[in-house]
């Protein structure tokens, strides 16, 4: 199926992008955050590989990764105040969201073409979950916009975010 040869694609080079960030960003909070995202990447690299197999046994959930997120932004509105931002790096998150965009329309676009519901069910399941890391990313862009510390985590819409 070429949709999992691009759906493959996006995937990896989303893990090379997020850990590259990571590496050009000082906060730690930040780079726990990047990172993370990175790995998440890298179970659906795994999740998509076994598609391709005609493995559909794979889960691409992570029930812990929500609260890890809230824990690692709670750690970073803290310590907003030691926080050095760069302005510049907010259009490379910017571009990673786009990125994220690009994947969930490509896993419900697939969804809509398939005809196995367990195919179906999975890849609305990846398409959720890119619209949840395009929602993370949106908060540290705001995050990294505001000038005034507080408030940002309290006006963080979390409830978007559901555990997959």
């Amino acid at each position: 199926m070429e949709v999992l040869k691009t759906a493959l694609q996006l995937e990896i080079d989303a893990e090379k992008h997020y850990r590259n960030l990571a590496a050009e960003t000082e906060d730690t909070g930040l780079v726990n955050i990047l990172n993370r995202l990175a790995d998440v990447e890298q179970r659906h690299v795994k999740v998509i590989a076994a598609m391709m197999d005609d493995n559909l046994e794979a889960d691409a959930g992570d029930p812990t990764f929500i609260e890890e997120v809230k824990d690692l932004c709670q750690k970073l509105e803290d310590s907003r105040s030691e926080i050095n931002i760069d302005t510049a790096q907010i259009a490379l998150y910017e571009h990673a969201k786009a990125r994220e965009l690009e994947a969930e329309n490509l896993y419900y676009t697939a969804a809509e073409t398939e005809t196995d519901p367990e195919t179906v069910a999975l890849l609305k399941r990846l398409g959720a979950q890119e619209t949840m890391h395009a929602q993370i990313l949106d908060s540290i862009i705001e995050f990294l916009s505001k000038a005034e510390p507080g408030g940002w985590l309290e006006n963080a819409e979390w409830y978007h975010t559901d555990v997959y």
